[in-house]
């Protein structure tokens, strides 16, 4: 399994809003995809049958919420 470093500085270089396929022991990207069924399709396609699939967010920039009142 690789480090939570890594993991975070791969979601952050992958393209906003794509879909990141990982081995199955979490220790490589095995592919991507636009969407998570292509994610998954091109994961399966170099061999992978059981990916763990995370989503990068389309906006990386810190979220507040507030309670109005």
């Amino acid at each position: 399994m690789m480090c939570s470093e890594d993991r975070v500085r791969i979601l952050k270089e992958a393209k906003p809003n794509t879909w990141i396929a990982f081995s199955a022991n979490e220790s490589s990207v095995v592919a991507y995809g636009d969407t998570y069924a292509q994610a998954v399709a091109n994961a399966n396609a170099k061999g992978e049958s059981d990916p763990v699939i995370l989503k990068t967010p389309d906006d990386w920039s810190a979220k507040v919420f507030s309670r109005c009142v």
